[in-house]
């Protein structure tokens, strides 16, 4: 048993003031009677000199506490919970993925009710007994060590909120289960999920698991996909193809409008589906999207409604799928800057796509332009460097722009060092795995010379007798890619694993582009934002609400709610957006669909429904009502006076 609302225990004080009442001694009235004789015991009341008099029991004082008595404890709540062995240790898990965040019929989320029952078993720790609490998310953390301090224990639960990633729960149980190892007798672990899962939830670690599941079975319409293409015309040449896939996750049909918005323009298309249950259904829409008036492309928010919505939201379990973001076509406009006299094979593999705009520079025109500006915008696209490359990016431009650099000339390049020229180095391996290095291979290209990158600072990805000489350097606010060789005087150019390799750079720097210049990922993940050090960075999202943070080690780290949408970040007078989605058909089904089962040689696992407290005071209250009726039935029975 326990209280959910013990301070209001202090409505008993009550019970001291009624007593007071019984025992303080009547104010008397004089009047005149013809005799003494039956008073007398009345008159040495009246002649004593203490105010108080001797407490005689009354059926009414008996009941005026019990009504007392009756609503203070209705007024704590009491409810039934679980019994845990004195001196036992818990560890409770809260499942944060997005389903989650969905809807239960009494208006609050699944994320509300567990954390309801994880607060329950705070309270029911026995003396001696420990909690620990562990989010499973994307990857298991522990928001509060083993304690017994309830306040600790309430700020850790008052921390969870839902996440744009699956739920870890396999990893948070190893977690949990290695810190209650060498737990007394009557510890345990306790699961509280939705069980939204695929599949079979392996759990092991020789502890026992209990599986609460919270939430019920529940029907949601989500955007599992979304792209934006351009489909050009002459009448049209910013003509674009909006795609959106749908599923129906219940029994059900379900119609839905579904509306391409452009901020400062509204919505661009609209279309009325109906989706059959447990199916995709895909839609296309045409419109304009020209750029912006500083060049800009636009981004285009997909949003799902219903009839009876009227505006957003499609009154389903789960919103956060309702809505999805993606760039426009114009976010393929590359700009490229050639600092210094690049390769003519680059040059040409550059010119042939129709998405790249050029543009010739040097490296003392950069250094200058922001000597004569220093509040200039940072180069937004490409950076080549050809030969003489800065030792460190350059002062004109931040890399914000990623970099390439070409056969560079000096002892340094963008950060790396350089060792001394070898000649016709073998090439031995290279990393397959790299998105630049998709499709291409250097099994038969010859090298004439090059110049090994040292250091432990850049990944290599192609490795020659030598050392490495292709590697990348991956910074908060960019990467930078070293060639420390000559495409020109190689026959690396002669094979079509050149151009691929040019064209997946440029493919992985417009993506990173079209993302707003903030590293991708899930909804609810804190943003990671490029800014120098000690800088604030203001971050708006989707909701409108605003968070803020300091930058350190070149990244400032912003905590952000689980909202879908284009977040706005401030860096000083620069601004970058981020674009997240939950395209996700594992967590827009909300159903719970798991199995947890335990691993051979591992504890047993139960599994049950989230029981919520039963709590006893529309008892108490109606024993309170009861009482009240029988002291009104005994104060007004005839000769009471």
């Amino acid at each position: 048993m326990e209280l959910l609302s013990p301070a209001s225990l202090a409505w008993l004080g009550l019970l001291g003031p009624l007593v007071l009442l019984y025992v303080l001694k009547r104010r008397r009235e004089a009047r005149v009677v013809g005799s003494t004789l039956l008073w007398e015991q009345a008159l040495r009341d009246l002649r004593a000199e203490r105010p108080w008099k001797k407490l005689i029991p009354h059926l009414s004082l008996l009941l005026q506490a019990l009504v007392l008595i009756a609503g203070a404890v209705a007024l704590a709540r009491p409810a039934g919970a679980g019994q845990i062995p004195q001196g036992a240790r818990l560890a409770v898990i809260v499942d944060t993925s997005a389903s989650m965040a969905a809807r239960e019929a009494d208006g609050r989320s699944r994320l509300d009710h567990a954390k309801s029952a994880a607060r329950a078993l705070a309270r029911s720790l026995p003396p001696g007994g420990t909690m620990m609490l562990v989010e499973a998310g994307a990857e298991a953390a522990v928001l509060a060590p083993a304690t017994s301090d309830g306040s600790i224990l309430e700020r850790a639960i008052d921390r969870l909120r839902t996440r744009g990633s699956g739920a870890g729960i396999e990893g948070a149980v190893a977690l949990a289960a290695e810190r209650l190892r060498d737990a007394s007798a009557g510890s345990r672990i306790v699961v509280l999920t939705d069980a939204a899962i695929d599949g079979d939830v392996v759990l092991a670690g020789g502890v026992p698991v209990e599986v609460q599941r919270v939430g019920a079975a529940g029907e949601n319409t989500a955007i599992v996909a979304i792209d934006v293409r351009a489909r050009p015309s002459e009448e049209s040449p910013d003509r674009a193809e909006i795609f959106a896939r749908l599923v129906r996750f219940g029994t059900t049909d379900a119609e839905v409008w579904v509306s391409a918005i452009v901020e400062g323009r509204g919505v661009v298309a609209s279309r009325r589906v109906r989706v059959a249950p447990d199916r995709a259904e895909g839609v296309v829409m045409l419109a304009d999207l020209p750029p912006d008036a500083s060049g800009r492309a636009a981004v285009v928010r997909v949003e799902l409604a219903s009839d009876e919505e009227g505006t957003h939201g499609t009154g389903d379990a789960l919103s956060l799928d309702d809505v999805a973001v993606a760039p426009s076509p114009g976010a393929r406009r590359l700009p490229v800057f050639l600092v210094g006299d690049a390769p003519e094979s680059i040059r040409r593999v550059l010119l042939a796509d129709r998405d790249v705009e050029l543009f010739a520079t040097s490296p003392e025109a950069l250094a200058q332009r922001r000597a004569d500006d220093p509040d200039a915008p940072d180069l937004d696209g490409l950076l080549v460097f050809a030969g003489a490359t800065p030792d460190a990016p350059p002062s004109g431009a931040r890399l914000a722009a990623d970099a390439l650099a070409i056969a560079p000339t000096g002892d340094a390049a963008l950060g790396v060092t350089l060792g001394p020229e070898a000649t016709g180095p073998a090439i031995v391996s290279w990393d397959e795995g790299d998105p630049r290095l998709r499709f291409v291979s250097f099994r038969d290209v010859r090298v004439a010379s090059a110049r090994p990158i040292t250091g432990a600072s850049a990944r290599p990805i192609v490795t020659s007798e030598a050392g490495p000489i292709v590697a990348v350097l991956e910074r908060p606010d960019g990467e930078a890619t070293i060639v420390a060789f000559d495409p020109d005087r190689s026959d690396w150019p002669r094979g079509p694993g050149f151009v691929v390799f040019v064209r997946n750079l440029l493919e992985r720097v417009r993506a990173r582009r079209a993302a707003g210049g903030i590293a991708p990922g899930a909804i609810g993940e804190p943003l990671r934002v490029p800014a120098a050090d000690g800088e604030t960075v203001v971050v708006r999202a989707p909701d409108g609400s605003s968070s803020s943070a300091t930058a350190r080690g070149g990244v400032a780290i912003v905590d952000v709610p689980a909202v879908p949408g284009t977040y706005q970040a401030e860096v000083g007078r620069r601004r970058v957006h981020a674009l997240r989605n939950l395209l996700s058909s594992e967590e827009s089904d909300v159903r719970p669909r798991a199995r947890f089962v335990s691993r051979e040689g591992g504890a047993e696992v139960s599994a049950s429904e989230r029981r919520e407290p039963r709590e006893a005071w529309p008892w108490l209250a109606a024993a309170l009502l009861v009482i009240l009726a029988i002291e009104v039935v005994w104060a007004t029975r005839k000769g009471a006076a």
